[in-house]
């Protein structure tokens, strides 16, 4: 088995100032507006700010597989349903409990800069731990037609991507995606995978094992059970104010997750 240096990784990261610990992240980002609320946003890029943190992902609350979040259609529907999972402390890895305790208190103040009510949910579930989530299926500009399944195994764009480049962006083009097509939800989902698949695409989360192998879709709850990860992640608000009582949503909103041990 392989033995990971966090000590080495540790000291890698404190250089980087995309940390979530790093001195100047209030000062390199801001709130701005985005699509339906704000987006924590790099002043130098206008991009939204990625950042990275290490943490113990919990096996309570861990949905992460193909369905993520969805149970059954009385409680939702599965284009609504998100990939989730609690991060905690790591449990003595060096100095990664402290970073931890820190990211902590800086997302507080991070939410604090722009929420509007007292009543902030959805991210900082408590002291110890900090909520992660991204939506499964992404509408598709255009509905394509259905295709028949070939084969279960897929090739995945994810496993011939390097986990440290940047995303490809491509256009969309109006056939059924094998991703989609394929993806692998239990067959007692089948019916209600098949009823949105022509109008959202599967949208694999991004997970690299230790070795920067690519996890696919069906491995990933299991392969996250417990481990200590980096998240890369961005940050989302939006104001409710129609809940009684209004509140503020926050989403630290996945991008990433390299499995370190």
């Amino acid at each position: 088995m392989k033995i990971f240096d966090f000590a080495a990784h540790h000291k890698a990261l404190k250089q980087n100032p995309n940390y979530a610990v790093h001195p100047q992240i209030l000062q390199q980002a801001d709130w701005r507006p985005g699509r339906s609320g704000h987006i924590f946003t790099d002043k130098a890029s206008d991009e939204p700010f990625v950042g990275i943190l290490v943490m113990h992902i919990v096996d309570f609350w861990l949905q992460c597989p193909p369905t993520g979040s969805f149970l059954e259609s009385k409680y939702g529907t599965l284009e609504k349903a998100k990939y989730q999972f609690i991060g905690g402390r790591t449990h003595g890895k060096n100095s990664f409990d402290e970073d931890f305790a820190r990211a902590h208190m800086l997302f507080n103040n991070i939410q604090n800069a722009v929420a509007v009510s007292h009543n902030q949910k959805d991210m900082l579930l408590d002291d110890q731990s900090i909520r992660f989530a991204r939506n499964i299926f992404s509408k598709r500009e255009h509905p394509v037609p259905d295709s028949p399944t070939a084969s279960r195994r897929t090739v995945y764009l994810e496993d011939l991507e390097n986990p440290h480049s940047s995303p490809i962006s491509t256009g969309e083009e109006l056939k059924m995606d094998k991703e989609t097509a394929n993806w692998p939800v239990d067959q007692k989902y089948s019916d209600e995978l098949a009823s949105i698949k022509a109008f959202y695409k599967a949208e694999p989360l991004r997970v690299y094992d230790e070795n920067d192998n690519f996890v696919e879709p069906a491995n990933v709850n299991k392969a996250l059970c417990n481990a200590i990860a980096e998240i890369h992640f961005t940050l989302h608000h939006t104001y409710l104010p129609k809940n009684i009582p209004p509140q503020d949503s926050f989403r630290a909103n996945i991008k990433q997750i390299l499995i370190l041990q």
